[in-house]
């Protein structure tokens, strides 16, 4: 079975707008749904778990039912941090899936995640025990130490931006989790950081610069224009 992990559950301070941005609507609809909508369609994707800011539980399925997201199963409150949030689901769902289940995690602030990515991520899991979404950077970038002044240039082709989704089996990631733990790796935001803290290598699957994260106002106007485009209003 493969279940989609959506990750609702931030809060970003410097976000300038009423809501958390997760459930900003563009064009009559909270981002979110946008997103738990690409992961309802997609052939691949069995059922769907949502990780949400404790008190927006209800909201989220309000929204499922309002707009027909069918496969979603659970909505869970989520921890303080994203490695926090993602072990409380992973715990969740061992309580009523396989270890062989795959587990696909992504940002709910990644609305324009194509099929194409969401499928690469799956097959590279299942080639390779995981698959995680990277691009290569289309500049270089220099190691700084005091965010005025740079000391070291690295080329672009030696480092890859990371983004999801982030595909493991869900045993795995259960193991991943409490090894992490014992070893007092705490507080880390995205999965792939734990995987190498531990030691091992991350292994890449597709992304896209169109892949957009939604960190900022700006983000949201840049949403709504490749949305447009997608669908061809400009």
């Amino acid at each position: 079975m493969n279940i989609a992990l959506l990750l609702a559950a931030g809060t970003d301070p410097t976000f300038r707008m009423d809501i958390p941005k997760q459930f900003v609507n563009v064009y009559n609809r909270p981002i979110i749904v946008y997103t738990m909508e690409t992961f309802q369609h997609h052939s691949e994707i069995d059922t769907i778990m949502v990780a949400c800011l404790k008190g927006w539980e209800n909201m989220v399925e309000a929204y499922a039912k309002q707009f027909g997201i069918s496969k979603l199963k659970w909505v869970i409150p989520g921890g303080r941090t994203g490695q926090e949030t993602s072990k409380l689901a992973v715990d969740r769902l061992m309580e009523e899936c396989s270890a062989e289940d795959i587990i696909i995690i992504h940002d709910a602030i990644r609305p324009m995640v194509s099929d194409e990515i969401i499928s690469d991520s799956i097959h590279t899991c299942n080639k390779k025990g995981m698959g995680v979404a990277a691009v290569t950077s289309m500049d270089n970038v220099m190691m700084t130490d005091d965010g005025v002044t740079g000391r070291l240039s690295i080329s672009r082709y030696a480092f890859r931006r990371i983004q999801t989704p982030q595909t493991y089996r869900l045993g795995d990631l259960k193991k991943a989790h409490e090894e992490a733990l014992d070893k007092g790796i705490e507080h880390e935001n995205d999965t792939n950081n734990i995987i190498s803290r531990l030691g091992r290598n991350v292994h890449f699957s597709k992304g896209s610069d169109k892949n957009l994260k939604i960190n900022t106002v700006e983000d949201v106007a840049m949403f709504k224009a490749l949305y447009a485009m997608k669908n061809g209003d400009i």
